[in-house]
């Protein structure tokens, strides 16, 4: 887990780094592409990873070396075995255990590293929890919407996108903003009370089809999964960044399907504006999608349709979108840097002072050995008389005949 968490914090950095950069050299860039390039980014930061800790470092086409005690958790098991068996010849007790020992400080790092990135992550993911228990509370006092005028639109649009059964329509005083809320046959539209009573019937047409556009496109789905991604790499800094691009994108791209639909930009800028009046301080960390957040991104759209209100707002083919974001992620798959240990001088320095250890206390035991060989006695050749026997022998051949020792009894 350590050396994966380490690999997709290069390879994020690389991907939404490469993103931003080129969304800053192309600042015009149309909406629809921008959404797909933060997409394909964010994808890669987290597939690319994944494949990588299933290959080994040497198939990457380029290799970015690490302190090897930032990865030591996949990476040194091999050069233990490999350890174990040229040590078997030799025997270093010491060594051996105080090699043992910090391998098994060592092992537990991934564990309590994983462990403490889930403990910081909970942070987050429950400040997106409390959130949404906060808007819920806001919505406590919704109710059904009656006026005619609001049903007749959202029953045309709904048709126009073949939403079946439409969203469900209501208004709440608590709000300054409209929200889309849940998805499938739970689909809801919540707009403020005082959108149905200052807003004229194309302006509400246009609100209502801004809404409806953020179910067609599923946003309700994609930004609660771009809350969870953003809670669990709370330490990716790109991430909160294509998060709020990401939302940008999908608001504009709403703008723009809803002001298609009637072909009526100035209806759409006008409603922007009314809505920019309404915002207040807790619509701007709602976690669902809404028509507007911050008043500066709604200044940003309304000048945006009114540049292309003479223009018609088409987007790219979604299925060449598709193709080229396939293919981005197949390449960055193939081109990712394999993120590895490299040369740790910690243990160059170690494994360097139990190989001289090892190679004196080899010297000092055959300079025993061959010490004791010295000492012992020679083995007679095999057939020869002991030459215990031979000296008594010859020392006996020359004492005097009375002193020769009595011969033995025969029977």
């Amino acid at each position: 887990m350590t050396s994966w968490l380490l690999t997709f914090v290069v390879h994020s950095t690389l991907w939404c780094g490469l993103a931003w950069l080129g969304l800053r050299l192309f600042p015009f860039i149309r909406a629809r592409l921008r959404e797909t390039i933060w997409y394909t980014a964010l994808a890669a930061s987290l597939i690319t990873p994944t494949v990588h800790s299933f290959t080994s470092p040497g198939s990457a086409v380029w290799r970015l070396p690490v302190p090897s005690f930032m990865a030591v958790g996949e990476h040194e098991s091999g050069e233990e075995s490999g350890g174990e068996e040229g040590a078997a010849s030799i025997a270093i007790p010491a060594a051996e255990e105080a090699h043992g020992e910090e391998n098994a400080a060592d092992g537990g790092r991934p564990a309590s590293a994983a462990m403490l990135w889930l403990v910081l992550a909970g942070g987050p993911l429950a400040l997106y929890f409390l959130r949404l228990g906060r808007l819920r509370g806001r919505l406590r006092d919704r109710e059904p919407v009656t006026d005619p005028r609001a049903s007749r639109a959202l029953a045309a649009l709904a048709g126009r996108a073949s939403l079946v059964p439409p969203p469900r329509l209501t208004e709440s005083h608590g709000l300054g903003s409209p929200v889309a809320l849940g998805v499938g046959g739970r689909r809801e539209i919540c707009v403020p009370a005082r959108a149905l009573h200052e807003l004229d019937e194309s302006e509400l047409r246009a609100l209502l089809g801004h809404e409806v556009a953020h179910h067609v496109r599923r946003d309700t789905i994609r930004l609660a999964v771009l809350n969870v991604l953003q809670a669990f790499f709370f330490f990716q800094p790109f991430f909160r960044l294509a998060v709020r691009e990401l939302r940008l994108a999908a608001e504009e791209l709403c703008d723009d399907w809803a002001a298609g639909q009637f072909d009526d930009n100035q209806a759409m800028a006008s409603c922007l504006t009314e809505v920019a009046g309404w915002v207040v301080g807790g619509d701007r960390h709602l976690p669902v999608p809404c028509v507007g957040r911050r008043r500066s991104q709604l200044e940003r759209r309304v000048r945006r349709l009114l540049l292309y209100e003479h223009r018609p707002l088409q987007a790219p083919s979604r299925r060449w979108g598709h193709a080229g974001a396939l293919g981005l992620l197949i390449l960055a798959s193939l081109t990712a840097p394999a993120v590895a240990p490299g040369a740790d001088g910690s243990h160059e320095d170690r494994r360097a002072l139990e190989g001289a250890w090892s190679h004196e206390h080899g010297e000092a035991h055959e300079h025993e050995l061959g010490e004791r060989r010295e000492r012992a006695p020679a083995r007679p050749a095999p057939g020869s008389a002991p030459s215990g026997e031979g000296e008594v022998r010859g020392a006996g051949a020359g004492l005097p005949a009375d002193l020769d020792p009595p011969s033995s009894p025969r029977r």
